[in-house]
């Protein structure tokens, strides 16, 4: 799936896209945390800026809460 990289991404955006991850690729939420920064962030969590990087731990949270 291609990302356009500007402008800030909603709690919303990464908890439906982690959601469709998790679906496609990964088969568990330890390792979507790992994929996630690899993939979207390039290693690089602070890339995109510090609210997109507030918004993407609130939905990593969500889908934490989610698959227990």
């Amino acid at each position: 799936m291609r990302i356009h990289k500007s402008g800030v991404k909603s709690v919303e955006f990464f908890t439906s896209y982690m959601q469709l991850v998790l679906k496609a690729n990964i088969t568990s939420v330890e390792n979507l945390e790992k994929y996630m920064a690899q993939h979207f962030f390039q290693n690089d969590l602070s890339s995109l800026g510090p609210i997109t990087l507030s918004n993407f731990k609130q939905a990593l949270q969500i889908i934490i809460r989610d698959e227990e």
